[in-house]
This record gives structure tokens, C-alpha cells and sequence, in this order.
């Protein structure tokens, strides 16, 4: 036979060029280690979207974590595509860091605090001043301004006075210094850190400029106002955005002129509070990018105050506001010492469809002098309602208003006056969950029930030993996993959320700071639990937070069944930093290396980068095979029947056996991949022409042949293999088909990949025989992507076996396919083949009547 050539002939043995063979190796090492670090890096980017659908906890240092882990992998990925392409590629390393960039600025939230007043009127800002002001009064000076709502008077002090401050008395350096050193798992630590920096907030003096500034704003409210006290607040840069920080600063009521100057400074040092400190490093936040701005405002003699939340954070589904107020001043309602009236309003007929009246005992007044003092509430109004129906109708237009504008759901604090005027404190965006509308609960009948009763502050489940945490000292001795229990929420019990199994208080409600931070920690809590001293410490319960129900002992199927609704958080701050990374790393734009848009200028995510190096690696690895081989022979030839000539590099073995070139069988090769393969194309052995055209006709055969480009792969067939790995360019007639694969123990690492392209008949049959291959290899578990006569097709993620299956079947249909182009006139064709080469690979095909060479008339 003709084809038989010189593969067969007694030839004298050729020397090889083993310096080349060398250099492919070299080329090599770098080709795997790109395919290396491709693999980490969507592994990792898969491990993040996993943890996107909100079936797992995570928390923001994974976010970092697997960020780094991204970087580490691209930049060794780019590292070794520019050692095998050299200057092609060079622009590919500032695509990549134009996106590591913006990743990094999601990241780390940075604050640059510019040159800036020392003080604004509240009136005078808005939003735009969030990064001189601090969200809180910035959002105040919007409501006020913008949507004339009614706040308190007063003036706010930058966030450039906080940076001014700390340089005048030369205290970051020895801040840093010691927060670096602190471990935020010993709550004794973190009372020694925290108090040994406030005591140098407290002894440094406000800058002379400064200290001016901030008087003479008061002086100047001081005309209007006679007796004028203040309300001195935190406004942190980055407080009430993603992340709350509710309740983690300090806040001073009714404060003095004489002690103006020093309550600043107390809540400078509020910023240092274990507490504090705790949740921004437990966020890995940095303590230096989080300046300090604060609110002066005229403090309000408050009769009523509470909190609106415009939906239920548990229940965001159901259509009310839910109030909670006391009387006096609003601190014990946030910080949970005392138990509110709560109040459901609809948001449709503004009617109160629910209410709970709370017996209150204490409150919270203004002492004359300055300060605040505790006095028993009248005997007449301990169970009075603290709102009427006039003033719930006015709260909820205020907060209508406020969460059109904000565009989001809002918590927002108010207070009344002894006039009655209603002034809004404080708006922040609520942080809701959306939960699980059918979950299967398991038989709770024969579970011995400990407590039951108050509110689901974070619903969810949670096994653990009860630990009462009866004081601040307690705080250092509760135990990994514990079910912690506490007569009120106190600010502190944030230093062991992390730790927890979940949290039980006997007061506080929904609207309480703490409340908010369960929330964004996730860990399921109750509040109002009045039974809490039925619990025994050490003993060992189970938390339906949900129920708000605790039961003796362990119970795995309930704490299993509460899970969706604990972990699906729509507006969790870490979530939703967790999707916008992810926007920037997992999306898919390359998707054909033959469009003309598959450039480094088209990479707009990791994904695409390591897509675009995959691919061009694949290039530059044939392409260093024919620079300096040309068209000759490459190492050794594969022995075979078939008219086509392979040359094969086995990379695994020694160098000195390809000195002269031989033939060596497929056996002898020694890759699992290429044997595989191979079988499959000596299987179906090389196909005649196709049936149904007896002649191919003029106009079917190659018409563009002409003005076709150059194929950026090699001409030649030859095969770059290891026992678990092939990378193989075949050229059969006018098409070319490249093939990569990995079959090794560790199915992570596994995959197949065949690129198929060209062929001899016109354009329209190409595209047939594209779409023919698509249906086929769909059918048989491959992921395709196809445009015109290019097809891309994949399989990971299989063991060894189902890789070595999926190898030898692409082996058989290239042989079925190898030049079908020619006889695919039309689609009943197209059709018709597709069925057929279905049922010879033994791949399901759906029954239908189908004439078999009927349709092949023209």
C-alpha cells in the first residue's frame, strides 16, 4: 500500500538533536507548572463559589486566605507562560495586576483620609462627606438636608482631626505596636492592650487647632441654646457600612463644656475598647486605615426612644416594620438591659398587627449636672404602652422615607422628646437573612425540653455545655463550642462569639447592638429567655434558636435541620464581600482561542488570565517543537498501520534513549493517556470514505483552502506524553485536532481536553460536522464550547478510569469523523450520522424514525 511509506522501511538509524530534545524539556517543566497552578487556582475559585450559596460558614479571613492563594498560583502560573513565550506575554502581567488591584481594594476597604476641616455643621453633609464625617453622621446630615427629617443639632469632628491628633502626640507607631502583639482569643490580653491604649489617648492633649475648633462650635450652638449639653458619638470611617460595629464604640451623654474636650479624646479611645479591638482584627481589619471622626450633638431629653427596623431581619419576607422603644433615654434599649415594647407594623395599611407590651422597671434619665442616672420607672407606667398610634404613624413615614431614599432595608434609631418631637439618632443599612420557607423538622415530642419562650435574635441551631457568663472575668474561661448564657447581652459577649455554639440571654431584644453582631457572626441566639436558670452549667444542650427552644442533651437531626436557615444570608457584609470578589476572579469571557477576542487585552478575571495562559501554553509547547525541528522527524516514531506519522516525547524518560530515532509501539511509549487513545483510533481503524456520495462533489472540497491562515499548532502530528499525561497534535486531512489530558490517582487533578478545528469541505459543512461532534460528546459527559468550524471541548474532575474511557471513545470518533465534513449536504444528514456513530460508541439515542439514505438525495 502506498500509505505504508517509509514508516515500515529498514532505514539507518538517525542521530537526534538531544540539545533540542533538551530545551523541549525545559519547556516542558514550564508547560506543567502552568497546568499546575491553573488547577489551584480553579480549585480555589470553585471552594469560593461553593461557599457563595451559602451552604457553609465562613468568615472574612478565608476570603483573604483564598485571595492569596489565588495570587500565589496566577503570578507562578504567569511566571512560567513568559519563560516558554518569553516577550508575547509581557502585557499579561499588567492585566493582572489591574485586576489584583481592584481585588485588593475590595479587600482591605482602605480609607485615604485627605487634608480636611476640623469640624462641619451636621446640616452642611451628606454621604458624599462619608469619608470625612464617617457614615453615621454623614447619613444624619443627609436625612436632615436632603430629606428634611428632623435630627438634633450639632457639628461633626473629621476624621483628619483623628489623623492630626494622633501625629501631634506621635501615637501610631506605639498603637500599632501594641495591637500587633495582642491575642484576641485571651480576653484578658485584650483588657491589657485596650486599656494600656486608652491611657495614651487619655494622657496625649488635643492639638491647640483643634481643641479651638471644636469649642467654638459649641459656643456658637451655645448662643441659641441655653444650658446646652451634648451627645459626644462615635462615627468611625467604615462603622455602619458593610460591616455595623454596632455597640464597639463609646458614646457620652450629656456632656458639659469643661468635659467636651476630654469626652472627644474618651471616644477616641473608645476605638480601643476589648471589644473594639476584638471585632475589627477578628474582621482582619486594619486598625490604622479606620480613622476616628465623631458627633457632637445636642443631647435630647429623651422621654421615649427605641429602634425601627423597616423589615424583620429574620423574616424579611413578612410584610411589617417591627418597633421597639422604652422609656428614657435609648441606651438600655441597645446595649440589651432592658426588654421593649415591640411593636409589628404593616407596611401596607400602617396598622399595628402585633404587639408585646414589656413590663419596665428601670430607666435611663439626664442628670442636671451632666451624666446620666438610673431611676425607677412610675408605678403607673411600668406596663403602660411607651407609643401611641400618632406616633407610630409618624416613626413609620420617617422610616418609609428613609429606606426609599437609602434604597435598602434600615435601622434606625429615634428618640421623643418632653414636647413630644420626634428627632431621628442614627440610620444604618439592616443586615437581614432570607430563610428557608420548607424546612423538615425532625419529631421534637420525645426530646426533653430545658426552656423555652423569647425572641430569635439569629435563628439556627447549636449543640454545646451551658456556660453562664455572670461577669466581664467569666469572658476569659468560656470554653471552644459552648452554649453561653448571660442575664442581658452585655457589648463584651462579642469576644466570644467566635467560640461559641450559640447565645442565650434572659433580656434585651431584636433591636439591641449585640443583637445586630450575633447576626453578622451568625451564631444563633435567643433574647428574653426567662428560664435560663433551669440551665445547669456543663450540662450538655441543644439550641433551636429558631423555636426559640433548648433541649437536654444532643440532638444532631435538629441542629441538621435548622442549618439552611441559619447559614442563607442575603445581606450578610462578608457574603456579599465574598460575591464582589468573585466577580472580579470566576467569570468566563475567553471562551474560543479562535475569536479574534481572545486577547490579553480581553482578560477582565482571573478566570480569563489563567484560560488565556492555559491555552497559549498549549501554543508556545508545539511551537518550541517545530522551531527547532521544522518539518523533520521529532524523536521517536509511533508504529502503526494507520498512514499517519506521530513522533512522540516521552518526557519521563532518560534523555540519552532518543540519541538515535526509532519506532516504538504504543506499549512502549509508556503513557497510560496516549495508549488509550490510541486503542480507540486502531479501533475503528482509518475510515473510507464516507457513505452517501460516491464522489465528493466540486464545491464541497476545501473552497477556502487558499486564503486560510496558518494553524497556530503544528503541521506535524507528534505527541508530548509522561505515564499520566498526553498532549497530542493530530493532523488527519485538513483538519487538526490537539487532545491534553491527565489521568492520574488524584481525580482533582484529572481532565480531558481536545480542540478540534478546519477541514477539507466548505464552510457549512464544517460547521455540521462541529455541531455532530457537540451532540456526540454532550451526550457522553463533555462540557463544548463551539463556534463555527472550531470546537472546544472538556471533561475534569473523573477518576483514572472514567478519563482513560472518555480518551479511547475521542480516539474512535475522531476515526468516525475524520472526514464527514464532506458528506454533511445538509442537516436530515447531519442528523442522520449523528445517530448512527451514537449507537457504534454506545451512547444512549433517543427513539426516532429516522430514513436512512432517503435523505441524502440532494
Amino acid at each position: 500500500m502506498r500509505w505504508f511509506r517509509k514508516l515500515i522501511k529498514a532505514e539507518t538509524p538517525r542521530k537526534i538533536n538531544t540539545e533540542g530534545l533538551e530545551e523541549i524539556r525545559k519547556k516542558f517543566e514550564h508547560f506543567m507548572g502552568v497546568l499546575e497552578y491553573n488547577n489551584i487556582v480553579l480549585k480555589t475559585i470553585s471552594d469560593m463559589e461553593e461557599k457563595s450559596q451559602g451552604e457553609f460558614l465562613f468568615d472574612i479571613n478565608y476570603i483573604q486566605n483564598s485571595i492569596s492563594e489565588v495570587y500565589n498560583a496566577t503570578e507562578t502560573l504567569i511566571a512560567n507562560l513568559n519563560k516558554l513565550g518569553g516577550d508575547d506575554y509581557i502585557l499579561l502581567t499588567e492585566q493582572y495586576v489591574e485586576i489584583k488591584i481592584a481585588l485588593e481594594q475590595m479587600i482591605s476597604n482602605k480609607h485615604h483620609v485627605r487634608r480636611d476641616n476640623y469640624t462641619y455643621n451636621i446640616h452642611d453633609v451628606n454621604r458624599d462627606k462619608s469619608e470625612s464625617v464617617g457614615h453615621k453622621m454623614s447619613q444624619l446630615g443627609e436625612l436632615s438636608s436632603i430629606l428634611k427629617i428632623p435630627v438634633p443639632d450639632g457639628f461633626c469632628v473629621t476624621a483628619y482631626s483623628y489623623v492630626q491628633f494622633l501625629n501631634s502626640n506621635n501615637l501610631q507607631e506605639k498603637i500599632s505596636t501594641r495591637i500587633k502583639s495582642v491575642n484576641i482569643e485571651n480576653f484578658e490580653d485584650l483588657e491589657k492592650i485596650s486599656a494600656d491604649v486608652q491611657h495614651l489617648i487619655y494622657d496625649a492633649e488635643v492639638p491647640e487647632e483643634l481643641a479651638d475648633a471644636i469649642l467654638s462650635e459649641y459656643k456658637y450652638m451655645a448662643d441659641a441654646k441655653k444650658n446646652l449639653k451634648m451627645s459626644v458619638r462615635s462615627s468611625a470611617i467604615g462603622e455602619d457600612g458593610d460591616l455595623s460595629f454596632a455597640g464597639q464604640y463609646a458614646t457620652f451623654l450629656n456632656v458639659t463644656e469643661k468635659d467636651l474636650l476630654n469626652r472627644y479624646k474618651g471616644v477616641l479611645a473608645g476605638k480601643f475598647t476589648p471589644r473594639a479591638i476584638y471585632y475589627f482584627l477578628s474582621h482582619s481589619l486594619n486598625e490604622s486605615e479606620l480613622a476616628m471622626s465623631a458627633g457632637c450633638l445636642e443631647m435630647i431629653n429623651s422621654q421615649i426612644s427605641g429602634v425601627v427596623y423597616t423589615c424583620d431581619p429574620v423574616h424579611p419576607e413578612k410584610e411589617y416594620m417591627i418597633i421597639n422603644s422604652i422609656f428614657g433615654q435609648g441606651e438600655y434599649l441597645v446595649d440589651g438591659s432592658a426588654t421593649p415594647d415591640v411593636f409589628k407594623v404593616s407596611r401596607k395599611t400602617r396598622k399595628v398587627v402585633e404587639s408585646s407590651v414589656a413590663v419596665k422597671t428601670k430607666q435611663l434619665i439626664l442628670n442636671p449636672d451632666g451624666g446620666t442616672m438610673v431611676v425607677r420607672v412610675p408605678e403607673v407606667l411600668r406596663t403602660a404602652i411607651s407609643l401611641n398610634a400618632e406616633q407610630i404613624s409618624l416613626l413609620v413615614d420617617y422610616a418609609d422615607k428613609i429606606e426609599a431614599h437609602c434604597g435598602e432595608p434600615q435601622d434606625i434609631e429615634f428618640t421623643i422628646d418632653a414636647s413630644g418631637k420626634m428627632y431621628i439618632m442614627q440610620s444604618r443599612p439592616l443586615h437581614v437573612m432570607r430563610t428557608e420557607t420548607s424546612i423538615t423538622m425532625p419529631d421534637t415530642s420525645s426530646m426533653e425540653l430545658l426552656a423555652a419562650g423569647g425572641t430569635t435574635v439569629c435563628p439556627g441551631g447549636g449543640i454545646g455545655g451551658v456556660f453562664h457568663v455572670r461577669s466581664h472575668e467569666d469572658l476569659a474561661h468560656v470554653p471552644d463550642g459552648a452554649v453561653v448564657v448571660a442575664v442581658n447581652p452585655f457589648p463584651e459577649l462579642i469576644t466570644v462569639m467566635e467560640k461559641a455554639a450559640a447565645m442565650i440571654t434572659r433580656v434585651g431584644g431584636v433591636a439591641s447592638h449585640l443583637a445586630t453582631i450575633a447576626r453578622e457572626y451568625r451564631l444563633p441566639s435567643i433574647v428574653g429567655n426567662v428560664h435560663i436558670d433551669k440551665l445547669e452549667d456543663g450540662q450538655l444542650v441543644t439550641v433551636d434558636a429558631t423555636n426559640t427552644a433548648i433541649y437536654a442533651g444532643r440532638h444532631t437531626e435538629l441542629v441538621e435541620a435548622l442549618k439552611p436557615e441559619f447559614d442563607l444570608f442575603d445581606d450578610n457584609p462578608v457574603f456579599s464581600l465574598l460575591k464582589r470578589v468573585l466577580a472580579k476572579l470566576s467569570p468566563l469571557n475567553l471562551m474560543r482561542p479562535s475569536s479574534p477576542d481572545f486577547t490579553i487585552e480581553n482578560c477582565r478575571t482571573v478566570h480569563d488570565i489563567i484560560r488565556f495562559s492555559h491555552q497559549k501554553a498549549m501554543v508556545e509547547m508545539f511551537r518550541s517543537v517545530t522551531s527547532i525541528y521544522g518539518n523533520e522527524r521529532i524523536g521517536m516514531r509511533l508504529k502503526t498501520d494507520l498512514p499517519i506519522d506521530i513522533d512522540i516525547i516521552n518526557i519521563d524518560e532518560d534523555i540519552a534513549n532518543y540519541e538515535y530515532a526509532r519506532v516504538i509501539s504504543v506499549e512502549e511509549a509508556n503513557s497510560n493517556p496516549l495508549e488509550a487513545f490510541w486503542n480507540g483510533i486502531e479501533e475503528e481503524g482509518w475510515q473510507g470514505k464516507p457513505q452517501g456520495e460516491s464522489v465528493y462533489p466540486q464545491n464541497a472540497v476545501a473552497t477556502n483552502l487558499s486564503d486560510r491562515k496558518d494553524s497556530d499548532f503544528s503541521r506535524l502530528s507528534f505527541a508530548i506524553v509522561g505515564k499520566e499525561f498526553m498532549i497530542l497534535s493530530l493532523k488527519t486531512g485538513f483538519h487538526f485536532m490537539t487532545f491534553e489530558a491527565m489521568c492520574s490517582p488524584d481525580l482533582r487533578k484529572n481532565y480531558v481536553k481536545m480542540q478540534f478545528k478546519d477541514g477539507g469541505a466548505a464552510k457549512e459543512r464544517r460547521v455540521r460536522r462541529i455541531k455532530l461532534i457537540s451532540t456526540i460528546l454532550s451526550k457522553a459527559g463533555f462540557e463544548n464550547s463551539s463556534k463555527g468550524d472550531f470546537l472546544d471541548t472538556k471533561v475534569t474532575y473523573e477518576c483514572c478510569e472514567s478519563i482513560l474511557k472518555k480518551l479511547r471513545l475521542l480516539g474512535r470518533l475522531s476515526m468516525l469523523t475524520k472526514q464527514l465534513d464532506m458528506a454533511l449536504s445538509n442537516d436530515s444528514i447531519a442528523e442522520w450520522y449523528t445517530r448512527d456513530i451514537m449507537k457504534k460508541l454506545g451512547i444512549f439515542v433517543p427513539e426516532k424514525k429516522v430514513s436512512k439514505m432517503n435523505n441524502f438525495e440532494k
